[in-house]
């Protein structure tokens, strides 16, 4: 069976791009604001951030298998998740899939669906942008205009031309 788990190298695959992401959002100024929403170690969140894509990707639920239904939206309730924090969400991503040279093609199903993910992770009413809507709430690739718009803002082309 063909998923993106598979095509991104399976465990290793997504274990590098969770590694990158991290350690991006800890090296990288432009990311500050979204690890200042982390712990002081990134370990917990590299370890659940693995696990969760593992599953969400096509392959093992080891989430689910750990911690039972990702409840991603109430999880991140008791953290503000404002247009900030989503932008550099998905950007901090772009960048480590761009950095570790995953095909476009791949990358970019990742990114699409990230993007809908991590807005729907939006939990602080903020009165210029419309309220998020769930991920399966129309097709995602409607959004890739506003996506190449986020990515653009911080330096990261080359997706969806």
């Amino acid at each position: 069976m063909t998923t993106l788990y598979n095509l991104l190298g399976a465990d290793k695959g997504v274990d590098e791009i969770v590694t990158r992401f991290y350690d991006l959002m800890d090296l990288e100024p432009q990311y500050a604001e979204l690890r200042q929403t982390h712990g002081e170690t990134l370990d917990y969140a590299r370890d659940r951030l693995f696990k969760f894509l593992s599953g969400w990707l096509g392959g093992p639920p080891l989430y689910e298998e750990a911690h039972g239904h990702p409840r991603l939206r109430q999880r991140h309730m008791p953290f503000e998740v404002d247009m900030q924090t989503r932008n550099q969400w998905i950007a901090c991503f772009a960048q480590a899939l761009r950095e570790l040279a995953v095909q476009t093609d791949y990358a970019e199903a990742v990114l699409i669906r990230l993007f809908a993910l991590g807005d729907w992770m939006r939990n602080r009413h903020e009165p210029d942008y419309p309220p998020p809507q769930p991920p399966m709430a129309g097709k995602p690739e409607a959004r890739i205009p506003e996506l190449k718009a986020v990515l653009a803002e911080y330096g990261i082309e080359g997706f969806f031309e």
